[in-house]
């Protein structure tokens, strides 16, 4: 009984679940600079959408985004953009965990 408690144990740990990132690209058409050292990135077509680029971003060559750039990498949770503070206006995207741009 022990054995085969512990070798299920052992079997659920060693596969996770769910997947916490998900994978994302495309070129980016607008490139905001925020109040919370952040950048949003408007990421159009293959896979775009709203994503934010923070300094605790994984990034790879070339740097952070810019307009006109090319963006390949992972986004998971939701964050938010500060981009005026008078009034205060917040743009919501998705964190950038880790990516990679062209020149």
């Amino acid at each position: 009984m022990r054995t085969v408690l512990l070798f299920s144990l052992v079997l659920t740990f060693l596969f996770p679940t769910f997947a916490f990132a998900f994978p994302f690209g495309g070129q980016v058409g607008l490139a905001v600079p925020c109040y919370n050292l952040a950048i949003y990135a408007n990421v159009g077509p293959p896979r775009g959408g709203p994503f934010i680029w923070t300094p605790a971003t994984k990034t790879y060559a070339f740097g952070a985004p810019s307009s006109g750039r090319w963006l390949l990498g992972l986004a998971g949770a939701p964050y938010y953009c500060i981009v005026s503070i008078q009034p205060v206006i917040v743009w919501p995207g998705t964190y950038i965990t880790m990516m990679g741009s062209s020149q």
